[in-house]
């Protein structure tokens, strides 16, 4: 019912409750009923008395069969889509279902993560129904020398699927991280299953702040935002979203897997967020410091530094800002 409810309010216009009920077949306290446990997560739901409830255009839930209806034709039964309404972590999630049936293409995404995963073994909030949690599985046989940059290509895939869909300055700031208005607004986690010398099966872990607010978000220890705060605000129906990401990404693979990441550096510097600037590069006790001077063709960070020009390989790696915080 609350799938439905949702549909119904996602015109992004008030829904009086006894309206609602009369459509569904149930009464307006079933209706409160149904929406009170989502508000009480965090889900932006708009409640004024004599107007009824409204909710941004297009927060819908997660809907297998709409993100498969909106895949682009080149992307027709290429992946095998799972989804979930809760799982620890969708990369967790889609190694276990390759360890049973193998590694090949598929598509994990989750309605919510109970143990969601960034970088440097940080937890991603994962509240329900409000971001999106998606794992995407593709097989190389180059090894890991051949996954080189990969997952500056899928920022860069990410920054331009957003662009198309309303959101303008998306920027990227090096290795994983999707800003917007100078917050982060996304991530990328990439991992390597099989044999690092040949055959393997990269597991590409993206989370993107879709619906969430200051109120669910507590636990976040750095400025970030999400496409409910963007201004001007552009598509929020994740199932688009994943849907066009997806076809993207799948076009950008098949470039990469032919020409690798050196086909993708003009693009990552028209997204660099910090090229030029000052910053520090940490890795657990080390620190060096010096001039963002961009990416190399494998993806590296190419730092200007007092002793020359360092090259910094992604990993546990932070990059800050000189004199930020």
């Amino acid at each position: 019912m609350l799938s439905s409810l949702l549909k119904l309010m996602s015109d992004g216009h008030f829904h009086s409750g006894e309206a609602l009920g009369a459509k569904l077949g149930v009464s307006r306290a079933a209706v409160w009923k149904v929406l009170s446990p989502l508000e009480e997560q965090g889900f932006p739901i708009h409640r004024v008395r004599g107007k009824g409830y409204r909710i941004p255009a297009g927060a819908v839930l997660l809907d297998k069969a709409e993100i498969e209806s909106q895949l682009p034709r080149h992307c027709n039964d290429y992946w095998d889509w799972h989804l979930y309404q809760q799982t620890d972590s969708t990369n967790a999630e889609a190694q276990r279902l390759m360890a049973t049936n193998g590694h090949r293409p598929l598509a994990c995404v989750s309605e919510q993560q109970t143990a969601g995963r960034g970088r440097r073994g940080r937890s991603w909030v994962s509240p329900y129904g409000q971001n999106i949690y998606l794992t995407i599985t593709e097989p190389f046989d180059t090894g890991a020398q051949g996954l080189e940059g990969l997952s500056l290509m899928v920022g860069i895939v990410l920054a331009n699927t957003l662009r198309d869909c309303g959101y303008k300055g998306v920027q990227l700031k090096w290795p994983n991280d999707i800003l917007l208005e100078g917050k982060k607004l996304a991530g990328i986690l990439i991992e390597i299953l099989g044999d690092l010398t040949s055959d393997c099966v990269v597991v590409i872990g993206v989370g993107i702040n879709v619906l969430m607010r200051e109120e669910v978000a507590g636990q976040i220890d750095q400025a970030w935002t999400s496409l409910l705060q963007a201004s001007p605000r552009g598509e929020l129906n994740r199932n688009a979203l994943i849907a066009s990401f997806a076809g993207n990404l799948l076009e950008a693979l098949g470039i990469f897997r032919e020409k690798g990441f050196v086909a993708f550096v003009p693009a990552w510097q028209e997204h660099d967020a910090w090229f030029g600037q000052m910053v520090n590069v940490i890795s657990g006790s080390n620190e060096v410091s010096g001039r963002h001077c961009g990416v190399t063709e494998g993806g590296a960070l190419k730092l200007e530094t007092i002793e020359g020009m360092v090259f910094v390989s992604g990993g546990e790696v932070s990059l800050r800002k000189q004199n930020a915080s």
